[in-house]
């Protein structure tokens, strides 16, 4: 897929304003050498995606605690928008990025989702993916240039990092994982891994069903134009706030399992018909309702029984 939009049409399309791309400091020219770089390069990542799949998820999902998966190649607009974002928020680490080393800088060019049907599932995850990439801090990548390793594969460039909202129950995750790497974010839930694998780098983000569903939506809102809207921000937050809720409940649902039947006392749902005296049945029985003949008169009868 090649990129056919123009410089103007692209900013539009993404809500970039001019003076943020001028910021970036990126030119439209070397934008476009990337995209075209990136296309030539896509069949190489799409086998490098296949064959992690294939050696590390496929048919593993009971063993790694998840409820299914995917995996996808970034698009090559996506790619584009993300380099100009990067070198708007953090334009001192990305500022040697250009054609020759980008697959260094962006580490979700393969990107992997688990998603899992109780959040205390994770653990399950982690064990597994800790036991196939090494999670070594003297590995970890510290300058996308310098530290980079042809042909790198089996371990982590950097530390597991899990973003939760501020409040969630964080209880599951501080046996694994140190303290300074949980993080609160307002609008976000997930656990993030990258690894190295056969000289690329790979993002694996771990979300509950609920976190899932709420962030598809979010993103399909909000994403690229409309995330300085206050009223869209605030119902983001309720859905957000209403996905946490969902995960706490579905965590107590599986506690209850727990609970013995008959320790268990169940809710009566059924409306019961209610029984007349018989002294006030026969009496209604015996009522002429011939004599009913106007709304008035109906309202009459019924305050009467």
């Amino acid at each position: 897929m090649s990129v056919n939009l123009t410089k103007e049409e692209f900013l539009e399309k993404y809500g970039i304003l001019q003076r943020e791309f001028d910021e970036a400091d990126i030119s439209w020219e070397e934008l476009l050498k990337i995209a075209e770089d990136y296309e030539e390069c896509r069949p190489a990542l799409e086998q490098i995606r296949k064959d992690f799949v294939a050696e590390i998820l496929q048919d593993r999902e009971k063993e790694m605690g998840l409820q299914s998966y995917h995996s996808r190649l970034k698009d090559t607009e996506h790619l584009m928008e993300k380099l100009v974002r990067k070198r708007i928020e953090n334009y001192t680490k990305y500022r040697e990025l250009d054609l020759t080393n980008y697959k260094r800088f962006v580490t979700d060019l393969i990107g992997i989702r688990g998603l899992l049907l109780y959040r205390e599932d994770w653990v399950n995850f982690h064990k597994y993916i800790t036991g196939r990439f090494q999670n070594d801090p003297k590995k970890y990548v510290h300058n996308y240039v310098r530290d980079y390793k042809e042909g790198a594969s089996g371990y982590m460039i950097e530390p597991p990092k899990v973003h939760t909202r501020l409040g969630d129950f964080a209880d599951i995750y501080v046996n694994w994982i140190p303290e300074e790497n949980i993080l609160d974010r307002k609008h976000y839930r997930a656990v993030h891994y990258i690894v190295a694998y056969k000289g690329v780098y790979i993002e694996i983000q771990i979300k509950t069903l609920f976190e899932e569903g709420w962030g598809e939506i979010d993103h399909h809102i909000l994403y690229p134009r409309k995330k300085d809207n206050p009223m869209l921000k605030e119902f983001s937050e309720l859905l957000n706030r209403l996905a946490g809720m969902g995960d706490e409940m579905g965590s107590f649902y599986r506690r209850l399992q727990a609970v013995p039947d008959e320790e268990f006392q169940g809710k009566e749902t059924i409306v019961r018909k209610r029984e007349l005296k018989p002294s006030v049945k026969t009496e209604v029985e015996k009522r002429d309702l011939s004599e009913i003949r106007t709304a008035e008169d109906a309202i009459a009868s019924v305050l009467k029984e």
